[in-house]
């Protein structure tokens, strides 16, 4: 994975006096404040209504923050989730009613293996189905911890790394 980066962008944050992060860091997720996570109601996530009944539209959904904006995040099961680097990584649980709420925040970084590993270690024996949403378009540090920000305002007792 790590020949997947960007260089440049690399060599940008480095040259701009951004710390970087030991490889560890992405790994670590701090214990929710609250047991109970916040239930998150329609239309907070929903599927993409561009997508309408295509054979995609089970792949995506559109997460709205407290601001309003709407993050588009790809849906994958808990076994097969890929590690992408530098993405926002949601752990989510689904309820039998289809509600979904967010378990867990991270900005998966440099190195991405160990926050999938580690969440898929941690919420796939939790009980109900339990799945992993990436959003891939938050382009540098600062869009990730906007948006995790954002999410994680309608979501206060997440775990976040």
């Amino acid at each position: 994975m790590l020949a997947l980066q960007n260089p440049v962008s690399q060599r940008f944050e480095r040259g701009a006096g951004t710390p970087t992060r030991t490889p560890g860091e992405e790994a670590l997720w701090r214990a929710p404040a609250n047991a109970a996570a916040h239930n998150l109601r329609e239309p907070d996530c929903v599927a993409l209504s561009a997508l309408g009944a295509e054979a995609l539209s089970g792949r995506f959904k559109s997460w709205r923050g407290a601001s309003g904006r709407r993050y588009i995040f790809s849906v994958y099961d808990w076994r097969c989730c890929p590690a992408y680097c530098d993405a926002v990584f949601l752990a989510i649980a689904v309820g039998r009613d289809g509600q979904r709420r967010i378990l867990a925040i991270a900005d998966t970084g440099a190195f991405p293996e160990p926050v999938v590993a580690n969440a898929a270690a941690r919420f796939a024996h939790a009980g109900g189905r339990v799945e992993f949403h990436v959003h891939l378009l938050a382009a540098s540090p600062a869009n990730r911890r906007e948006t995790i920000a954002d999410l994680a305002a309608l979501a206060p007792h997440a775990c976040r790394s």
